[in-house]
């Protein structure tokens, strides 16, 4: 047994106060002439050696209880050697620190930042090891400079450049890799250490590779070292995203930000600004209340086809890691369509949808369409079109489903539009194929021109007829609803999914898109012939099925493309080039790259990337992409030191978790003392001085030597 504090055992100088009272109050019976009879003497000579027994006795309890305090006080524990605690003592084998550095480690208690308070934390698990020990330094954001064991002079100076950094968290992943790394060590005992501020949203990464991966594995015990007694303020820029996906130049297009307040008090005089290639285009006051989550709207007209660097601005509060979102827009120079139709066998049908696409070309658009007959599609590659255009299939070619399918799901843009003599099976089996829900039968008849439902009324700010219309402030805006005579009736898919982008009035979807992949399927339930409507000759055929058009040729270059830090970089690109370069925030990047038949796939680690702007260059073309944190890591939510040994107890073997929340120098390397080291049995102590104290109690109170019973 050795003592955290050997200096507290002055305190059994204390055990010496019961001993002088019972020195001081010691007299010397007096002797009383009472009688000659000789049995009365010697009843007083049997009643003083019962008296004097129950004063020692009183005595020791006494002095054992006062003594056991102080040995309390000096904070006794068992050796590990001797307990087991961690199977190996303080001579050799592999000590891992895992030490978070994520953004949050930039907090400020009374105790110092938090950065500081781990790397003391550590430098006292180092100091204590022992001569024979070796360490391996692991943190738990950014790259992870050195996986190799290292020397107590070697770790204290690694432990200096261990710094708290915005940069993609990887806690799950490096503790595998420590356990991994102490189990390539034969013959060698390993201890691990975990020095963090205990934030939920970093525990929860734990459960999915430790818990649901491999439930079954063992693992080497683990000491958790919290720091930190609460959560503080945070507002952070946590989204941007745009309103749609029709994008070109001139065409004004909605940026959506969302700003939210992870702390538990209001947060008042902020400011969210939105620039575009460098220029302010507008700002907000932001005042937002505790948990509270907004969302602000920016307006962008694209003047020129091309890349478009954007940044979401959040000016206010103390931590400003995450009031950066970084984005782009890319606005397309030319869209290529790819129109497959039905002629049938004997060539009379006809599309409605090329006349539409003919006028698009024509207008400055730089659509460039194509069509094919479906019984020849195969003289064409789908890699070289943006979107393509199902009109009025019979069927679906099986053989046309996979590619398709693999066609929509690398960012290209894909329109069904089915006929009134198309095959249900068929129609669904190739739905199926997105998980886009089917068709349950039809509605009205085709050709009889009997309306059976209209167009539900569109108003001011419909994704399709937006900014199309020039009207006044005071004049609402009145569009005729064309009527339908004819359409499919449609199921969602077991999970709903999709946006609707337009109804009849019966409240039910006429076209409604589906994500697939990186891409979209939008599918119709009407064409757009006479025989399904009157809409081809109401006005407002002609800028609804050129903003229909825009909407699926937009999808793969439209919108915003953002890699988001703490995963692998890894995206499949539908071009072709013989030199790949990345940059990010000025340095220049060799990723993997891997061509096949759809394009070329781009690959990287991405763990020392930082947020910023990706460019990518495919031989003279140019992508970006804007990089980003990961949101979790603006929540500085965390748990206590009870929630946090129960949520990792059935996660991993648990040695131990201590709390060092506002702990000097001195308690920091007391505790690791008794952490590293052994257990601490002070708690023994104090129930040994309770249970002498409870004894003299009951003594005392008991045997009552002096009284005539006696």
């Amino acid at each position: 047994m050795s003592f955290l504090n050997p200096f507290l055992f002055v305190a059994l100088a204390a055990a010496a106060i019961p001993v002088i009272i019972h020195l001081i109050n010691f007299r010397k019976p007096r002797q009383v002439a009472f009688s000659t009879l000789a049995f009365f003497q010697e009843l007083q000579k049997s009643t003083i050696r019962r008296l004097n027994l129950k004063r020692y006795l009183l005595l020791a309890l006494r002095v054992l209880a006062i003594a056991m305090l102080a040995f309390a006080l000096a904070r006794p524990f068992i050796p590990s050697e001797v307990a087991g605690w961690f199977g190996s003592g303080r001579e050799g084998g592999v000590v891992a620190i895992m030490i978070d550095n994520g953004p949050s480690m930039m907090q400020v208690d009374e105790s110092g930042p938090y950065m500081d308070q781990a790397r003391r934390v550590a430098s006292e698990i180092i100091t204590q090891s022992g001569e024979g020990a070796r360490f391996l330094l692991v943190p738990t954001h950014g790259d992870m400079e050195s996986a190799r064991l290292m020397r107590a002079a070697e770790a204290e100076s690694y432990l200096d450049h261990i710094e708290p950094v915005n940069k993609g968290a990887y806690p799950d992943e490096r503790m595998a890799f420590i356990h991994e790394r102490i189990a390539d060590e034969p013959g060698q005992a390993g201890r691990i250490y975990w020095i963090s501020d205990a934030r939920k949203t970093q525990l929860d990464r734990l459960e999915d590779r430790f818990k649901s991966e491999n439930p079954d594995a063992e693992y080497y015990p683990v000491t958790f070292i919290r720091m930190g007694n609460e959560s503080f303020q945070n507002v952070a820029v946590v989204a941007v995203d745009t309103d749609e996906q029709i994008l070109g130049e001139g065409i004004p297009v909605g940026v959506s930000v969302n700003v939210r307040n992870f702390g538990g008090q209001a947060v008042y005089n902020s400011y969210l600004s939105l620039e575009i290639d460098g220029e302010r285009i507008g700002q907000y006051e932001v005042d937002l209340e505790a948990g509270q989550e907004k969302e602000l709207l920016f307006e962008v007209i694209p003047d020129s086809p091309g890349s478009i660097r954007g940044q979401a601005i959040l000016e206010g509060g103390t931590y400003t890691f995450d009031h950066n979102r970084y984005f782009s827009l890319e606005v397309p120079e030319s869209r290529n369509v790819l129109l497959i139709f039905d002629e049938g066998e004997d060539g009379s049908r006809r599309s409605y949808l090329w006349p539409a696409l003919t006028a698009a070309s024509e207008t400055g658009t730089r659509i460039h369409a194509s069509r094919t007959d479906i019984s020849n599609v195969r003289d064409h590659n789908f890699n070289d079109y943006d979107a393509v255009i199902l009109e009025g299939p019979r069927r679906i070619p099986d053989y046309l489903h996979a590619e398709l399918v693999q066609f929509a799901q690398q960012g290209r843009g894909l329109l069904f539009v089915p006929s009134e003599q198309g095959n249900t099976e068929n129609y669904n089996r190739f739905l199926q194929q997105f998980q886009a829900g089917s068709f349950t039968g039809m509605r009205g008849t085709y050709g009889r021109f009997e309306e059976v439902a209209s167009l539900q009324a569109m108003s001011e700010g419909h994704l399709l007829i937006d900014d199309i219309f020039e009207t006044r402030d005071d004049v609402d805006l009145r569009i005729d609803m064309p009527s339908i005579y004819h359409y499919w009736r449609y199921q969602r898919p077991e999970s709903p999914s999709g946006t609707t982008l337009l109804r009849s009035n019966l409240d039910e979807p006429l076209f409604i898109q589906h994500g697939t992949g990186d891409g979209m399927i939008l599918v119709g339930m009407m064409g757009f012939g006479p025989g399904w409507s009157n809409l081809s000759i109401k006005p407002i055929y002609a800028p609804l099925v050129y903003r229909m058009m825009l909407y699926v040729v937009a999808w793969e270059d439209g919108g915003l493309r953002e890699h988001i830090l703490g995963s692998p970089f890894d995206r499949n690109i539908a071009d072709y080039g013989s030199q790949v370069r990345l940059t990010l925030n000025s340095n220049e990047i060799r990723p993997e790259t891997a061509a096949s038949a759809q394009g070329i796939r781009i690959t990287y680690p991405a763990r020392e990337w930082s947020p910023g702007w990706l460019e990518l260059r495919l031989d003279d073309r140019e992508y970006i992409m804007g990089v980003n944190q990961d949101i979790s890591e603006s929540d500085f939510a965390s748990l206590s030191l009870l929630e946090v040994e129960e949520f990792l107890e059935n996660i991993l073997p648990l040695a131990g978790v201590v709390d060092i929340s506002g702990y000097s120098d001195t308690d920091i390397r007391s505790a690791m003392a008794s952490v590293s080291f052994g257990r601490e049995i002070w708690n023994w102590f104090i129930m040994l001085a309770l249970a002498f104290m409870v004894a003299e109690c009951i003594i005392s109170k008991k045997y009552r030597t002096e009284t005539s019973a006696d």
